[in-house]
């Protein structure tokens, strides 16, 4: 396969990720695109922690994350409470209407890892992975106008 395919795979990649993630996503009441699968997702995995840790995690800036913390706290997913280690800050919470979309949202997220990785070998997949990963860093040192950081 030639290097000047890659792009073009990984748009492939992502309009058939969009494809399965965004009809399961709107069932769930949710806003494909914007990262709120992967905040319940990641609140499932440690819950109470705050928003920059969350941020940080979801690798959704400082921004779009209040948003979205907003949206899911008006949907009753979650909540923010004070956080006794900094006044400053919250810990954001699953309630237990949040556990449960989480919940789904992770069995989305293994189908959707049964679907791609269906008739490839576990080493196959390790080596993908380990390839994704590095071209992942490389394009995190760039900034958005193509220069090195």
């Amino acid at each position: 396969m030639k290097k000047q395919n890659i792009r073009e795979l990984l748009v492939r990649g992502e309009k058939a990720r969009k494809q399965i993630f965004f009809p399961l996503l709107s069932d769930l009441g949710l806003t494909p695109g914007q990262g709120q699968a992967k905040i319940l997702y990641h609140l499932q995995q440690e819950d109470r922690i705050t928003q920059k840790e969350l941020a940080d995690r979801c690798r959704i800036d400082a921004a779009a994350m209040s948003r979205n913390i907003d949206k899911l706290e008006g949907l009753g997913l979650l909540v923010r409470e004070s956080n006794p280690d900094c006044r400053r800050s919250f810990s954001i919470c699953l309630t237990e209407k949040g556990y449960e979309e989480a919940r789904e949202i992770r069995k989305v997220f293994e189908q959707f890892e049964e679907i791609v990785s269906e008739g490839i070998s576990q080493a196959d997949i390790d080596v993908f992975y380990r390839v994704m990963e590095h071209m992942c860093v490389n394009l995190e040192r760039f900034d958005a106008g193509g220069r090195e950081e």
